[in-house]
């Protein structure tokens, strides 16, 4: 399976919201924590466990640091149509995943919940996503909060493009 990380457009998000909540707080105050390698490391490991049904694909994640946990949230990112009458049509990736492998890149599991909102008043074409899995544990002591979406972030664009003639590009 071939796939990459989509970590810049998350990184460059969250380097404009560290500015904005910097300037809020004025310039003496403590600068964002970046994420640490062991949180990377982890996550590449966790990657390898998307298997797309057809093609490639490639793994974005969203992470940050909360009070008590690292927050991780990772999906495999849409394809864009290049050319053609589907032109600029963005297309969602089938995959599986190995879910008894998360067991093997954690230190140790303390919970796995399936969340599920098929009551939700919320109503858009990203319905999928109301159904995402959360696995809590432990990373070399480190609490981590993992959410496996079957979808990207609407604010998150297309991993890859491709064009009619099917090459593909890495966005």
């Amino acid at each position: 399976m071939s796939h990459s990380h989509l970590p810049i457009r998350h990184l460059v998000r969250q380097l404009e919201k560290s500015r904005a909540e910097r300037d809020q707080r004025g310039a003496t105050a403590p600068e964002t924590k970046s994420i640490p390698n062991w949180v990377n490391a982890f996550v590449d490991e966790l990657a390898e466990l998307f298997e797309p049904f057809q093609g490639v694909a490639r793994v974005g994640y969203e992470a940050c640091q909360s009070d008590d946990a690292w927050e991780i949230a990772m999906f495999l990112g849409e394809k864009e149509l290049v050319g053609g009458a589907a032109d600029g049509r963005m297309v969602p990736v089938n995959f599986r995943f190995d879910i008894k492998g998360i067991s093997n890149c954690f230190t140790q599991v303390t919970g796995v919940f399936w969340n599920a909102f098929p009551n939700s008043h919320v109503c858009f074409d990203g319905a999928a996503d109301l159904s995402f899995l959360t696995v809590d544990g432990l990373v070399n002591g480190n609490a981590i909060r993992l959410q496996l979406h079957a979808t990207p972030p609407d604010c998150v664009g297309p991993a890859m493009r491709e064009h009619i003639d099917g090459r593909l590009e890495l966005v």
